[in-house]
């Protein structure tokens, strides 16, 4: 059952970390700044969204960063072919290369390793999921399924990969944070504009988020989040090299290769949870909200204490995020948001 549930924390981490990787990062680089024309944050921000809207076509190499806070993972998560929920711990934690393909016709990232490669293909009807490590795929899609239209228009696309992701999140974060422009940069050999957002909250451990905007297409190339009071990202994800040339439809096609063991998604994940290592798996039914935007915390029932590899991480306090667990009243509950132990210590004092 371990490899199904490293199957589907793969699945997981490269998601999660290409919907930062998606809307393009790179981490810093000593390139001059360029010269560019002054403009307002808000119609930077502006200007961005609405790129963000319309059909576009990007593609390139990407390099991620991770910093957990953590010195070292225990050895018994310290590998995705352990499985167990920290296994998507390992796939994303420290530095991470990735190749990456958007147009209206789909979505293609590939996460390179040192000795194995996991891809994820999106066209307008058809999605999978390949782990060359032990030639395994997992197919999302069915026959007759439409993932969007077959001429699929700006918002449907926007909608279903992660570039739509990353102007939801924009949209989202606006609204709690001062906007501002700081020096321009070079990402990727393409001048671009920091866009700055400062959190007004002062509970969150977000101290701001930089966002490199591409100064002629206005797509974001670099994004970064530093911890308050820190000049250093503590995650970050960007484009070392870019292209905003047309891509052949064909890059969003995949046909698994002779001998490699094809599973149906939905079939994968309910073996995975049924082989989570005995560790009690949150309820996302009822939740308990705490604060909003950026001190934004969650309060989830357990159907059981946690143990083995994640109850030994807890309670953790990162550098943008803390997670504990706490018992009331018999239920087991998780708490997790991007503020100190101490804040959600308090929001566990209120659960019922």
């Amino acid at each position: 059952m371990a490899i199904f549930a490293r199957r589907r924390f793969g699945i997981a981490a490269l998601v999660a970390a290409l919907t930062v990787a998606g809307i393009g990062v790179a981490r810093v680089r000593a390139d001059p700044a360029p010269d560019l024309p002054t403009i307002a944050g808000d119609e930077l921000l502006a200007s961005s969204l609405a790129a963000l809207a319309r059909p576009f076509t990007i593609s390139g190499d990407v390099e991620t960063h991770l910093d957990l806070g953590i010195p070292q993972l225990p050895s018994s998560v310290s590998g995705a072919a352990n499985g167990g929920v920290l296994g998507a711990v390992s796939i994303v934690a420290g530095d991470q290369r990735y190749k990456v393909w958007h147009s209206s016709d789909g979505v293609r990232i590939a996460h390179l390793m040192a000795f194995s490669e996991q891809d994820l293909v999106v066209s307008s009807s058809d999605a999978w999921f390949w782990d060359s490590s032990d030639m395994s795929a997992v197919h999302f899609g069915f026959p007759g399924m439409k993932l969007w239209d077959a001429a699929p228009s700006a918002a449907a696309v926007q909608e279903a990969d992660l570039p739509g992701f990353a102007r939801r999140a924009i949209q989202a974060v606006a609204p709690y944070a001062s906007v501002s422009v700081d020096t321009a940069s070079t990402v990727a050999s393409r001048p671009a504009y920091d866009l700055v957002l400062t959190p007004t909250s002062t509970l969150t451990l977000v101290g701001r988020i930089v966002v490199a905007i591409d100064a002629v297409t206005r797509l974001p190339l670099r994004l970064q989040v530093f911890p308050r009071g820190s000049d250093a990202a503590a995650a970050e994800a960007g484009f070392t090299s870019v292209s905003f040339d047309a891509i052949d439809r064909s890059m969003f096609s995949f046909t698994p290769p002779p001998g490699a063991t094809v599973r149906q998604a939905a079939d994968v994940i309910a073996e995975a949870g049924a082989s989570a290592n005995g560790e009690g798996a949150p309820s996302l039914s009822d939740p308990r909200i705490f604060g909003r935007g950026f001190d934004l915390r969650v309060a989830l029932r357990l159907d059981s204490a946690l143990r083995g590899g994640a109850a030994a991480l807890l309670p953790y306090a990162g550098p943008l995020l803390s997670v504990i667990t706490v018992e009331r009243g018999g239920q087991a509950w998780l708490l997790v948001g991007p503020v100190s132990v101490a804040t959600l210590e308090e929001d566990a004092a209120s659960l019922p």
